[in-house]
C-alpha cells in the first residue's frame, strides 16, 4: 500500500485546544489532533465537489486508514491573556466580557501527514492539495503532496503513550498530549455540524511526542525535534 505524504506549511499562528480543556484557560496541542485532519479532508472534498455524498463517502474512507504525523522542526507555544465577549446570561442577545488564557502554536518548518490509503490514493492527494485549514479559520495553510511507496521513519512519528517502553525513552521534557481520533464506528451524521447524530464520534488517545523542549520562559516554550530510539 501506498503512502501519501502531506507537507503543510502553515500561513499564521494557530490554536488546538486540548479536549475537556476549560475555554477559559486554553491550553494548546503542538500539534493538531488525527480527527481534526480527517474531518478536514472531509470537509475539503465537499467544497470541491459541491456534494455532501462526496463527504460522506470521503469521511468513510479516511476515518478507518492509517495515518502518521510528524511533527515540524520546531514548535514554540506563546500564551496569552485575552479579553473575550460570551453570550449574555439575560434572554436578549447581549454579549458580555469575560477574560481567559489561551495558548497558540507557531511552526518552524512544515508538519508531514502520513496517509497510507490503497485505492483511491489519487483522489486523496488532490484534496490534500485543496486543504486550506484545519478545523478552525486561524489554520491557514498550503499543502504540498507527493506518493511513495514508503512510509515515515518511526522515530520521528507522534505515539501512543502504552506503545513506548519507559525504560527505551527518555520522557525528560517530551510534550505528552491527549488527542481526538475519530471512532472506526462512527457515522458521518454524528460529525455533521448541520445534523444531530446520536453518540460520541470520537475517541480520547494519549500521545508521547518526538519533540523536546529546550527553552521556556514565562508566556512561552520551545520545542525541537528529537528523534526516539526506535
Amino acid at each position: 500500500m501506498a503512502w501519501i505524504v502531506a507537507e503543510l506549511h502553515f500561513g499564521s499562528l494557530f490554536s488546538y485546544r486540548i479536549p475537556n480543556i476549560s475555554p477559559s484557560f486554553a491550553l494548546t496541542s503542538p500539534i493538531p489532533s488525527p480527527a481534526a485532519i480527517r474531518l478536514a479532508l472531509v470537509d475539503t472534498a465537499i467544497k470541491i465537489d459541491g456534494r455532501v455524498e462526496s463527504g460522506i463517502e470521503i469521511f468513510e474512507l479516511v476515518k478507518k486508514l492509517p495515518m502518521e504525523i510528524e511533527p515540524p522542526e520546531r514548535v514554540v507555544i506563546l500564551k496569552f491573556f485575552i479579553k473575550r465577549l460570551k453570550p449574555s446570561k439575560n434572554q436578549d442577545s447581549s454579549f458580555e466580557e469575560s477574560f481567559g488564557i489561551r495558548e497558540y502554536c507557531h511552526f518552524y518548518g512544515p508538519m508531514k501527514v502520513y496517509l497510507q490509503a490503497e485505492e483511491e490514493s489519487k483522489r486523496l492527494e488532490q484534496i490534500f492539495r485543496h486543504l486550506r485549514r484545519l478545523g478552525t479559520s486561524d489554520s491557514l495553510l498550503s499543502c504540498r503532496t507527493m506518493v511513495r511507496a514508503e512510509g515515515p521513519d518511526p522515530r520521528l512519528i507522534a505515539k501512543l503513550l502504552h506503545e513506548v517502553k519507559p525504560e527505551a525513552e527518555n520522557f525528560t521534557r517530551r510534550p505528552v498530549v491527549s488527542l481526538n481520533e475519530i471512532r472506526e464506528d462512527a457515522c458521518f451524521s454524528q460529525v455533521n455540524p448541520y445534523e444531530k447524530g446520536r453518540g460520541n464520534p470520537f475517541a480520547q488517545k494519549t500521545y508521547i511526542l518526538p519533540l523536546q523542549e529546550i527553552k521556556r520562559g514565562e508566556n512561552f516554550v520551545i520545542y525541537r525535534i528529537a528523534p526516539f530510539s526506535v
